[in-house]
């Protein structure tokens, strides 16, 4: 009798149970036939600042804007359909504007697709998506860009439709040395103009280097759609080793190495293939000579997992500069009227020793890297990014992140680098758009590579102490170059809504077609050509190919943005 009771109760307890999930189910279908009332787009203002490329879904996803609203609105454009909301947060004023900026924080929503951030007062933003893929995108379109730059041979790129005939194909003629002339065909275009500059492209070689350290799955394995025969190497490599020959046709028997390749006057807006003007062959400088060796010697190293042959050249063609620069310790540089020229080497030579010695181990190099280091500039609070005219921080960055653990100036420089990265990454919380970049003045030469230069630092950092600050200020200054900024402006050709059509490259201008992937220099105060308006900080852009003090690129200015989307992918998958 019990156990018939107990029967009967286990029994009705499980039809009661069955009819709940049955309710359940219809209850879900219900809620399923009902979704969120449709959102019709809003027009889109830039007073709602994005990164109009996108985040990816676990990454901190941060906007702003300038007009007050009680909420905003995440819209999914497959549906539209409402998918979060959330509140505008008072954030810091900005600098350039006096506006105040209120942050729209959504990193909570992590589902891909395409959005649009809606305000209650009517507006939108410019379209954007979250993505796994977000960060490599950006990369490899800015590191395939450098294919689309070469010189000396015809492209028809299927991708970008880019296409011109084989261009300066003739030898140069030497400035000095006798006269005469040289082969130094090959390399890329170092920016809208036409001609090689050694200092920028050894800058940019190293620099993209830095992949081997950062990011080596990514060099190793990362696909850029090459559509020509290159040897058994990653498409970076087969991408670097152009410039890098180019690179090695510059330097002299001696070990010196030539300044540039350019026409006398720069060409007029015309395709590289019509511009037959005579090109020249500038005279040796020792800070080139200095960039060329830290660059080969980098390279080198890199190179000798997959070529040991090739790595065995450029080896000997860094130790063959240096030899130059042990002979002649006073500065040598060209003319006044030369673009890119140093007023000193000091720090230079100091890089190609570190560079030399973390590649051979050599007693001789260490020595002079410990008895000249001095000249870096090692406070954290006056840490800048590389160029062609500055080289400390590379030094810094090649000392740190190599293997010797057991040398004091490897720990020194690991030390330096992290307080660097601790006051970054605090600054840009004080600030509206989370850049480093924040008085009129900040605003100079390069602006945007320069952003990007402090997330190089970051990514450096991170490597050594990987610290969840480091990265979420790396993303915010990705962010600003993409469009979160106070003119909602991205900066990088074929990245956005509000991407430059108008960059002052002369292929672009002449054919009409965009080359995807081109940093260009961004805001500058000094707005020397003119044409953007001068002493407005942040806001002294223009989308003009006339202005080339803010919308012209150059080969070391993408370097950063490479660096910065291929760590923040490797993170993120």
């Amino acid at each position: 009798m019990v156990k018939g009771m107990v029967h009967l109760l286990r029994w009705r307890w499980l039809l009661l149970l069955l009819a709940l999930i049955i309710a359940g189910l219809f209850l879900i279908q219900g809620q399923r036939q009902e979704p969120p009332p449709m959102v019709a787009p809003l027009p889109v203002t830039r007073e709602i600042s994005v990164n109009q490329v996108g985040y990816a879904p676990d990454a901190i996803k941060m906007a702003s804007t300038t007009l007050p609203a009680s909420e905003f609105t995440l819209v999914d454009l497959a549906d539209h359909r409402a998918v979060y909301s959330g509140v505008p947060k008072s954030g810091p004023q900005d600098g350039q504007t006096g506006k105040p900026v209120y942050q729209l924080d959504f990193s909570t929503f992590q589902k891909p697709g395409t959005y649009q951030i809606h305000l209650s007062n009517g507006l939108g933003s410019a379209p954007f998506q979250i993505s796994d893929n977000v960060f490599e995108s950006i990369y490899r379109m800015a590191m395939r860009s450098y294919e689309l730059q070469r010189c000396g041979v015809a492209i028809d790129d299927p991708i970008s439709h880019v296409n011109h005939e084989a261009c300066h194909t003739r030898p140069a003629i030497l400035s000095a040395d006798g006269g005469g002339v040289r082969d130094v065909t090959g390399g890329w275009h170092d920016a809208g103009d036409y001609g090689k500059y050694m200092p920028n492209a050894g800058m940019t070689v190293a620099s993209l280097l830095l992949l081997q350290e950062l990011t080596p799955g990514t060099l190793k394995h990362s696909s850029l759609s090459l559509h020509r025969e290159k040897r058994d190497e990653p498409d970076v490599l087969a991408v670097i080793r152009v410039e890098l020959d180019w690179m090695r046709k510059m330097q002299r028997e001696d070990g010196a190495v030539y300044h540039s390749v350019k026409t006398a006057e720069f060409p007029g807006m015309i395709r590289p293939e019509e511009d037959q003007e005579i090109q020249y062959v500038e005279p040796i400088a020792t800070p080139d000579t200095a960039i060329y060796a830290a660059a080969m010697a980098r390279a080198a190293r890199v190179y000798q997992a997959y070529d040991a042959d090739y790595a065995k050249i450029l080896l000997n063609a860094s130790m063959q500069a240096w030899r130059f620069l042990e002979g002649n310790e006073e500065i040598l540089v060209p003319g006044k009227d030369q673009a890119y020229r140093s007023k000193s080497d000091s720090q230079s030579r100091v890089w190609a020793a570190a560079e030399l010695y973390v590649t051979t181990s050599l007693p001789l190099f260490r020595k002079y890297v410990e008895e000249h280091y001095s000249v870096l500039e090692l406070r954290p609070k006056k840490m800048f990014p590389a160029y062609w005219q500055n080289t400390s921080a590379m030094t810094i960055l090649t000392l740190a992140l190599n293997d010797r653990s057991d040398w004091e100036l490897t720990a020194l420089m690991r030390q330096r680098i992290i307080q660097h990265a601790d006051r970054v990454a605090a600054t840009i919380e004080r600030r509206a758009y989370g850049t480093i970049l924040n008085k009129a003045d900040d605003f100079d030469w390069a602006s945007a590579k320069n952003t990007l230069g402090y997330g190089v630092h970051l990514a450096s950092a991170h490597k050594l102490e990987p610290k969840p600050a480091y990265i979420h200020a790396i993303i915010r200054q990705l962010d600003w170059v993409l469009g979160s900024n106070a003119l909602s402006q991205s900066f990088v050709t074929g990245m956005g809504m509000f991407s430059p059509v108008e960059p002052h490259h002369r292929y672009t201008v002449a054919s009409g077609i965009l080359i995807p992937g081109l940093l260009v220099g961004g805001p500058n105060s000094h707005a020397n050509d003119g044409i953007a308006p001068k002493r407005q900080g942040a806001l002294s852009y223009v989308d003009d190919h006339r202005s080339y003090a803010t919308n012209e690129y150059a080969i070391d200015y993408n370097a950063p943005l490479v660096i910065v989307a291929s760590y923040l992918n490797e993170v993120y998958n």
